[in-house]
């Protein structure tokens, strides 16, 4: 009811209507007291939650920062982690291939070797057997020519000799040939 009365009041005293909106000193000073009246309200229900939220908000960005930053930090860790690992790896494939070529080369080794053996041993073989086939033929050309000498010998003498004596010019005609 009273803001109806101002109104009122303010036409009585002869300014009318316009009373109202004309400015004197007085009004500043009611501005300044309205404001001040009404700067604890604002403070509180606007200026407060407003004041409240950029801090929130603040806080906000600098926790996302800081967890922006541990990310980061996180991510090059990891990334070490794995440029370790896959070092590690190079390292380990070039051991095994190191390995691989040595077992190859030490494999080759034991296959010449073995065919170098194998190749003496076949070479031995043959050098037996041949050193066999030419004591069988030599001693068949021995016997060969024993026989013939003595076919010739008896055409000569035009005799036949006896078992005995064929024995004895046999070893005879040996041994000679043995000694040359």
């Amino acid at each position: 009811m009273a803001p109806l009365l101002v109104p009122v009041l303010a036409a009585e005293e002869g300014g009318g209507l316009s009373a109202i909106f004309e400015v004197g000193q007085s009004a500043y000073l009611w501005t300044i007291a309205i404001f001040l009246l009404a700067l604890l309200p604002m403070w509180k229900f606007v200026f407060g939650p407003i004041t409240r939220a950029l801090d929130d908000r603040e806080l906000k960005t600098r926790e996302a920062a800081k967890a922006a930053e541990a990310a980061r930090e996180e991510a090059k860790r990891v990334q070490a982690a794995i440029q370790e690992d896959l070092e590690r790896a190079r390292q380990e494939a070039a051991r095994q291939v190191a390995e691989a070529r040595a077992r190859a080369e030490v494999r080759e080794k034991e296959m010449l070797a073995a065919a170098a053996q194998h190749a003496a041993a076949e070479r031995q073989r043959a050098q037996e057997e041949i050193g066999r086939s030419l004591a069988a033929a030599r001693e068949t050309l021995r016997g060969d020519a024993v026989a013939l000498g003595i076919q010739v010998a008896e055409k000569v003498i035009e005799r036949e000799f006896s078992d005995s004596d064929q024995a004895r010019l046999e070893a005879d005609l040996e041994q000679e040939m043995a000694r040359r």
